[in-house]
């Protein structure tokens, strides 16, 4: 049988779940805690495809459009891992943006192709077919890229503690 990385993800924030303590993490209220990552996307649209600023606004709007969704689907993973493990999930302890790698053109948040929130840029164009023997010949043509989605991951950490039907 063939497991999942969701499934191998969950069994082992289940195996960490109880035993904080033992991390070295200190107790809040109880000492069990459950954490779960949730990915949320949104389509990126922009008024003006052939303006930065339409585009930069567009890429905000939709990663702020994309956090409910990875914090619905934490939640949603963090009830289930809870009631495999018969925890009951209590209050957020904490909330972490797992997007280090960051943008879809390099490290950070809005990073387009031409650096940092820019998506409009000049780029060269090759001119007709390579010759063997003679340069190259190039244009300059002034470009825009449009990221298709943008993506936010979320790691939520819920306290938990031991169900009444004892687990």
């Amino acid at each position: 049988m063939r497991v999942s990385g969701w499934a191998a993800a969950g069994a082992v924030v289940l195996m960490l779940a109880g035993a904080p303590a033992a991390l070295g993490q200190p107790a809040q209220g109880s000492s069990e805690t459950v954490t779960a990552t949730g990915t949320g996307t949104a389509p990126v649209r922009p008024a003006n495809r052939h303006s930065n600023a339409s585009i930069l606004a567009a890429v905000e709007a939709a990663h702020g459009a994309a956090i409910g969704g990875a914090f619905s689907q934490a939640h949603e993973y963090a009830s289930q891992y809870a009631a495999a493990a018969g925890l009951a999930l209590g209050a957020i302890v904490s909330v972490s943006d797992q997007n280090a790698g960051g943008g879809f053109y390099g490290p950070g948040p809005n990073v387009g192709p031409f650096g940092p929130n820019q998506y409009c840029g000049t780029i060269r164009v090759l001119v007709g077919k390579p010759v063997k023997g003679r340069k190259p010949r190039f244009r300059k043509e002034h470009r825009c890229f449009v990221p298709s989605f943008e993506y936010v991951t979320l790691a939520v950490t819920y306290a938990a503690s031991s169900s009444s039907s004892g687990g």
